[in-house]
């Protein structure tokens, strides 16, 4: 039943560097809007962006990453840490009201043995739903994508500023 590896679709050739564009380092790139790389940004201050994840583990998926090229979380400052936190708090709401979902995996993969691809930190903030068919993508040998990253983007980006602004940061201390 199980005699294949499970793979991200399309997601092995940039692994293996086969589909990466040339570039230093991706989120850096995303960051400074690089002609060389698709972006997805839906958000960006002096402190985070805000990416869809180009290899969603569900429609919603994305990534939160600091400005400043860093790989540990160690490295994060007391205020970069407090800003990317009230950032995820405020995605969260963002993205229970426009994909209605249930629950959510919140994570950091630090290092290549990890499992990280990105030589630079970065927050994953992945919904999950109580109707997800996890087990048909291995037993069907399919992958089961609901929504488009490009219509994914444009729900985000209209309503992002509802949620992510300057007041909001203003109200936490």
């Amino acid at each position: 039943m199980f005699d294949r590896w499970l793979q991200a679709i399309g997601k092995v050739d940039y692994v293996r560097n086969n589909d990466r564009p040339d570039v230093e380092c991706i989120l850096c790139s995303i960051r400074d809007d690089d002609e060389r790389v698709k972006i997805f940004k839906i958000y960006q201050d002096n402190v985070a962006l805000v990416s869809l994840n180009a290899f969603p583990y569900n429609s919603g998926h994305l990534l939160i990453a600091p400005c400043r090229h860093i790989k540990s979380f160690q490295e994060l400052t007391k205020s970069e840490i407090i800003h990317i936190s009230r950032l995820i708090q405020g995605l969260q709401k963002l993205i229970v009201d426009l994909f209605n979902n249930t629950g959510f995996n919140i994570g950091i993969n630090e290092g290549l043995n990890s499992g990280a691809s990105i030589d630079h930190l970065h927050f994953h903030i992945v919904p999950r739903y109580d109707n997800e068919l996890g087990y048909i993508d291995i037993v069907s040998n399919s992958r089961i994508v609901i929504e488009g990253l490009e219509s994914v983007l444009k729900r985000y980006k209209e309503k992002i500023s509802d949620y992510i602004n300057k007041d909001y940061f203003k109200n936490f201390k």
